[in-house]
């Protein structure tokens, strides 16, 4: 199927004139909404609720916060590929000590990545503070370039859908055209027909940080 992609970004530059009306001087991010029909889609099922990373085409701004758990030259190879944080295998229960130490480190970053050999003690010690949010590590071994590892998670998003048939994922920053904005939001909507839910969609809207909804026509 293809979209009207001239048609996208003419929502994503409406969106954005209309977000910066109010003056607002901070840099906005732009957020875009898939609604569902509700009598089309039951949530109460667990099965009928989306829980998946989607790899955009175009790095969003900020990129994604990635953390990683290793030691040696799996951390020092982290670090070099952009990596926000390393925690060494030995930090890994210390953090578990405390809760809120362990909910900060949970929802200060977006993706995890593991070295193998730390996979037992992250889930030992940090499963109940990431599995419930989808963040364990993806694990990888000693050798990996993770170059382009962390690279794909600076452009991934998580798209997730809870106890209502809707979900909002960011697609974009006011410092990306117009374009790449739009081209993310394809790749939303291509994501959502490979789940043969296309169908069901009752409305997509696109809007700033501060600004009001949009319509997408597609």
């Amino acid at each position: 199927m293809s979209y009207n992609i001239d048609s996208i970004e003419s929502a994503v530059a409406e969106a954005r004139a209309k977000g910066t009306e109010r003056g607002i001087k901070f840099e906005q991010s732009f957020d875009l909404a898939v609604n569902f029909r509700k009598k089309e889609l039951d949530v109460s099922k667990p099965e009928n609720r989306l829980n998946q990373e989607l790899i955009l085409p175009n790095t969003l701004f900020p990129p994604a916060k990635v953390c990683a758990f290793g030691d040696g030259e799996f951390a020092e190879k982290a670090l070099a590929a952009g990596v926000e944080r390393v925690v060494s295998k030995d930090e890994i229960p210390k953090i578990a000590e405390e809760k809120k130490v362990r909910k900060t480190l949970a929802k200060g970053y977006d993706f995890f990545i593991a070295v193998t050999d730390a996979m037992p003690l992250v889930g030992r010690y940090l499963g109940q503070a990431l599995g419930p949010r989808g963040k364990m590590p993806r694990p990888l071994p000693p050798q990996a370039d993770l170059g382009p590892v962390v690279s794909q998670y600076q452009r991934t998003v998580r798209i997730r859908m809870r106890n209502t048939p809707t979900f909002h994922v960011k697609v974009g920053h006011v410092t990306m055209s117009d374009r790449d904005i739009a081209d993310n939001i394809v790749a939303v909507l291509d994501f959502v027909r490979g789940k043969e839910l296309f169908e069901r969609i009752g409305s997509v809207v696109v809007k700033t940080t501060m600004g009001p909804a949009v319509q997408v026509s597609y």
